[in-house]
């Protein structure tokens, strides 16, 4: 066990310089310039059977207040509900409302690229906004996005989150996806962008093309975000920024259920394990992040089955953890203007190291999950 400990202690080092670095890129970073122009926006969503967020999807792109002209371009991905009519009879009173079919996406890709690929080649603009068709979206989204758009860049990762709520998987659920975006924002802003999403993201089309699309991810089961974030960054030097504007904050789906919670970042972990193709350091970052929990669960059990001076290890270790966690945790709530939520932290770190092991052994198993209904074949 004295093996583990200071594979535990390595661990620790490297684990607290990724936080530190977190947290310096969130506290020190050059104030980026606004842009005062109002370019044509294509808006692509992929949508696979979305019924139900569909009539507040309209909503949400009938308020928008952006001045320039803009397209919104939604893309039917082989939904099997009424998706394809509402988005016809909508656009048929809307021109600037597209349908658009991911059956002419490239047919080298499947399910969320391939329809985010045709919606691409049928877009109009420069400037590419995305999100997701059960996000919601403010009436400043469009143009808090547009403010970033400058000649110097190439892609703006914008600011998700998840409504608190109220049941317990809810509320691990926001403090999860603010820990995120948290440590997003200081990479990006640190200049070595890790990661975003693709609930609120943008990107100029010909970034696009000259990354070859998302030919590099063709085989992955997601990665229209963080991976090909990185093939961006690794072609073509694309320079990224973080929007800060509070006006173009997406929130995000709740999910309802633990199970279903950890599927979605099983999912997520499964493009994170294929990193070491594109980042190296994040790949090694990623595995010092999953590896120290199991270790630290491995000493807790150690020091109550064989010796209990283990478990004095484990507190330790678990403590420095904490004091770590948080004061990135505080960092984001004061750089975002956010509330704070102390409650909602505790429950969030004493679910997180389990969790974590659990997602990282879930990222194993992706090729057994589904997508949107449709079985995953890898």
């Amino acid at each position: 066990m004295t093996v583990v400990i200071y594979l535990l202690l390595l661990l620790m080092v490297i684990y607290a310089g990724m936080l530190l670095w977190f947290r310096t890129g969130n506290l020190f970073y050059r104030q980026k310039e606004n842009s005062q122009e109002t370019p044509p926006i294509s808006i692509i969503v992929a949508i696979r059977n979305g019924e139900n967020s569909l009539p507040q999807l309209f909503t949400d792109f009938s308020i928008q207040d952006y001045s320039g002209e803009m397209e919104f371009i939604l893309v039917d991905d082989e939904s099997d509900d009424s998706t394809k009519a509402l988005i016809q009879e909508k656009s048929s009173n809307d021109t600037r409302l597209i349908y658009e079919s991911s059956i002419n996406g490239d047919p080298a890709l499947r399910f969320k690229k391939r329809a985010l690929d045709a919606g691409i080649k049928m877009a109009h603009n420069e400037w590419l906004l995305f999100t997701d068709a059960d996000c919601h979206l403010k009436s400043g989204w469009v143009r808090g996005m547009v403010e970033h758009f400058t000649d110097k860049v190439d892609y703006v990762v914008g600011f998700s989150e998840v409504e608190r709520g109220t049941r317990l998987v809810a509320r691990f659920q926001s403090m999860d996806y603010f820990m995120l975006m948290t440590a997003a924002r200081g990479t990006i802003n640190s200049g070595n962008a890790w990661g975003g999403s693709g609930q609120n993201q943008a990107f100029r089309k010909s970034l696009f093309e000259k990354a070859g699309g998302y030919s590099q991810i063709a085989e992955e089961l997601q990665g229209d975000d963080t991976l090909f974030l990185q093939v961006c960054r690794n072609k073509v030097s694309a320079e990224v920024v973080f929007a800060d504007n509070p006006d173009c904050r997406t929130t995000a789906r709740q999910e309802r259920t633990w199970a279903s919670l950890l599927k979605q970042r099983a999912r997520w972990a499964g493009d994170a394990k294929l990193m070491w193709k594109f980042n190296k350091i994040f790949f090694l970052s990623f595995l010092a992040a999953f590896l120290l929990p199991l270790l630290l669960i491995s000493t807790l059990l150690a020091g109550l089955f064989y010796n209990p001076f283990y478990i004095t290890v484990f507190v330790k270790f678990l403590t420095i953890q904490f004091v770590l966690e948080f004061f990135l945790y505080f960092t984001g709530i004061r750089q975002l203007n956010k509330s704070i939520h102390f409650i909602d932290f505790i429950l969030w770190f004493i679910v997180h190291n389990p969790y974590t092991i659990l997602m990282g052994i879930g990222s194993f198993f992706t090729q057994k999950l589904n997508w949107r209904g449709r079985e995953v074949v890898l």
